[in-house]
């Protein structure tokens, strides 16, 4: 069987630098195609956060039979439910909190339930906590001008 391995990699590293670029448009209080570096870092943490509940759903999918299946498909629902609509507040720094509070879910979730589709994939639960680290940190720095 093939490996993406290096795919994955390369792809999940250079997802991180619309993060950093907007971070910096928000310590900087810049702005790109009229839109604020809070309100651009909020718009891509809330891809993001979807793009990690997606693949959540899809390693669920591929696991046999599991008695917390249905309660990590919730789980998964509701933490992408609350990103999203955090997007509709008007306050963008609370929008922020809540796209940590998601991010960081969907790790805890991924790390501590999903371990049997974890052990096929060794690598992934070290770039995701890597990544989420990161993407954590970023969000604090957003986070700091502002309290």
């Amino acid at each position: 069987m093939r490996s993406y391995k290096p795919v994955v990699t390369t792809l999940a590293i250079l997802g991180i630098f619309p993060f950093i670029f907007t971070t910096y448009l928000s310590l900087t209080n810049g702005s790109f195609l009229d839109k604020s570096g809070v309100t651009l870092f909020a718009a891509y943490s809330a891809v993001i956060v979807s793009f990690l509940g997606g693949t959540m759903w899809g390693r669920l999918i591929e696991l046999p039979h599991s008695c917390n299946g249905a309660k990590l498909l919730f789980c998964s629902f509701a933490t992408l439910f609350c990103a999203w609509t955090s997007l509709l507040l008007k306050t963008p720094e609370l929008s922020i909190v809540l796209l940590l509070l998601s991010l960081i879910t969907i790790f805890w979730v991924d790390a501590r339930w999903l371990k049997q589709a974890n052990n096929a994939k060794p690598y992934y639960t070290s770039l995701n906590f890597g990544l989420t680290s990161v993407t954590s940190i970023m969000h604090l720095l957003v986070l700091y001008p502002h309290y």
